[in-house]
């Protein structure tokens, strides 16, 4: 077992989060999950509903499939809504965490995302990935506030999601490089240093 495993059973059934996966801005995690859960397209309610009016012994293994992904997905988002509350028991505490820990919140979405809405969204992390990174940096940081954030169509939150790690990989590169910086000037200055002690030692 996990130590973040331990750590998220022992906090089950209090009123705090244990949150598993990427946190590199202020949307964290807990918000997506809610909001791409939340989200059902309409082909697929309809689709769901096609499949309901039939009997179970006329529904195929992948049909059933369909059902039990949907009814999951329901199921997860009525938990995520009360976990770290009172109203969530221990071991749908536990229900929660290990879903953010095995399910692919990538693959949520994309998976709710059309062809067209697909093909947007690639165009526009290809831009973004080549902006200088203050325009990127201005653009992540206006729409990662809660508020901008709930406003967001799904799309435009899918290209969020991704131009985030790109500017979050960003600043780990300047950040590994700037530490490098210093590493070097630090060594040159102790190099400076032992020369200048040597000397004085000579001279004596």
């Amino acid at each position: 077992m996990s130590f973040n495993r331990i750590m998220a059973n022992m906090m089950a059934g209090s009123n705090a989060k244990i949150i598993s996966g990427e946190i590199i801005r202020d949307v964290d995690p807990y918000i997506e999950w809610i909001k791409w859960l939340s989200y059902v397209l309409e082909f697929q309610k309809a689709r769901i509903q096609e499949l309901n009016s039939k009997t179970v012994a006329e529904l195929t293994l992948d049909e059933l499939d369909e059902i039990r992904a949907y009814k999951r997905q329901i199921r997860m988002l009525s938990l995520f809504k009360i976990y770290g509350t009172s109203e969530i028991s221990k071991k749908e505490y536990m229900e929660v965490y290990d879903f953010m820990v095995n399910q692919s919140i990538d693959e949520l979405m994309l998976s709710k995302l059309s062809s067209g809405e697909l093909r947007y969204a690639k165009g526009q992390i290809q831009y973004f990935s080549q902006i200088p990174s203050e325009k990127l940096r201005k653009k992540v940081n206006e729409e990662q506030k809660a508020d901008s954030y709930e406003k967001l169509s799904m799309v435009d939150s899918y290209v969020l999601h991704i131009v985030s790690r790109i500017d979050f990989a960003r600043k780990m590169a300047r950040l590994n490089s700037e530490i490098e910086a210093q590493l070097r000037e630090n060594d040159a200055m102790r190099q400076r240093s032992l020369y200048f002690a040597a000397n004085l030692y000579i001279k004596r």
